[in-house]
């Protein structure tokens, strides 16, 4: 353990208490229905996760599959009351004797963010959850992930997009032959979101504010313009929603700088502060997303039709690095790009003067470039069950 202190033996006491109760109920199912499946989906952060409790939902209607929801202490707190739900920190297998023993019935571990930690006898599954190309790390780090990524079985992906940007990394870092598959499954958070949102009634007259996680090319980001463009929003009578990465809610982002703008705005009345796992009502009530990097763009527009700026300070160097991407070739088909403070006040103007234009652009695109809108869950669960 890194620090050696009460709480963290608190969670290897819970962890290694799971551990054991896990080999005893898989061994006794077992015992009963040879042909059992168990299966882990790991939660390791705080995010948005309700598409894949969804996935899991449909899964537990097959008889012999039993998933297990793992959470830890990043985790949504609304993981502990799902049914099957367990704490458990992958971080503090290695100090359990005989680990790889007691959790050796479980054949798949599946997670929406990348996993370091695997199971001797177990498969591993990345369900990505970018919608498009985007950049997933530091240009300096992109090796080093590829390389960790390389070692799972199966990557589930939104698009074709992603899986040609997944097969360019491969083939630029990695070397050897590749044993991992890439599948197109569709986009689970998308299709989910969207039907979600149609049930859900607000006043659209809010600006949602949701840039990528600050340490991101932090040198081009919105991190460094955050405060000046939320003063300038708010002295122009513009109600801020403003969503921080779930990242930077955490030490291994930038939680003081965060907490700090919070506290600085706190009091404004047209200021909105949204750390809820779930970013629905965010996007309902807002007619337009301001963002740099993320790929909640796309989510956003895709699943209500609404326009993005996109609000960037990227210099020829970087655009170098993304000239390709459709992340950043597609930006001005769903809104604008801007780099200071007056050309987003007119190109804000400029969108809420044209809804109905942007609209029908949007709609086209979306077609374009997701092939199993409307789908993904019944393409998953049917993937899953194949390769289980």
């Amino acid at each position: 353990m890194k620090i050696f202190n009460i709480h963290n033996i608190k969670k290897f006491i819970l962890t290694f208490i799971n551990v054991i109760f896990i080999f005893l109920k898989t061994s006794i199912i077992y015992r009963t229905n040879p042909l059992s499946k168990f299966i882990f989906f790991y939660f390791p952060v705080k995010a948005y996760q309700k598409n894949i409790l969804e996935l899991i939902e449909n899964l537990n209607k097959k008889s012999n599959v039993f998933p297990y929801i793992i959470y830890n202490s990043f985790s949504s707190e609304e993981l502990k009351k799902s049914e099957n739900a367990l704490f458990l920190d992958l971080g503090y297998l290695r100090f359990i004797p005989f680990y790889n023993f007691f959790l050796s019935r479980i054949s798949f571990i599946f997670s929406s963010y990348v996993n370091y930690v695997f199971l001797s006898k177990a498969k591993n599954v990345y369900i990505s959850h970018d919608i498009y190309d985007t950049p997933m790390v530091n240009k300096k780090d992109e090796k080093k992930l590829f390389i960790e990524l390389s070692k799972l079985d199966y990557i589930f992906v939104s698009s074709n997009i992603a899986k040609i940007y997944f097969k360019k990394k491969f083939k630029k870092y990695i070397k050897k032959n590749l044993d991992v598959k890439i599948i197109n499954t569709g986009y689970l958070k998308l299709d989910h979101v969207s039907r979600e949102l149609k049930n859900i009634k607000e006043k659209e007259d809010s600006i949602l504010l949701a840039p990528t996680a600050s340490r991101h090319y932090k040198r081009f980001n919105l991190s460094l313009n955050l405060n000046k463009l939320i003063k300038f929003l708010l002295n122009k009578n513009f109600k801020v929603i403003y969503r921080p990465h779930p990242m930077d809610l955490t030490n291994k982002g930038e939680l003081y700088e965060t907490q700090e703008t919070i506290k600085k705005f706190q009091d404004h009345e047209n200021f909105t502060i949204d750390i809820l796992p779930s970013y629905l009502k965010s996007y309902s009530k807002s007619f337009i997303l301001i963002t740099d990097f993320s790929g909640t763009a796309y989510t956003f527009s895709f699943s209500q039709n609404k326009p993005v700026l996109f609000y960037s300070n990227i210099n020829n160097i970087i655009k170098k690095d993304f000239k390709n991407l459709y992340y950043f070739n597609d930006r001005k088909k769903i809104g604008f790009t801007v780099n200071n403070l007056n050309d987003l006040f007119n190109k804000l103007n400029k969108i809420k003067n044209n809804k109905n234009l942007f609209k029908n652009r949007i709609k086209k695109l979306k077609k374009k470039r997701i092939e199993n809108f409307g789908m993904s869950l019944k393409i998953t669960k049917k993937q899953i069950e194949k390769i289980i």
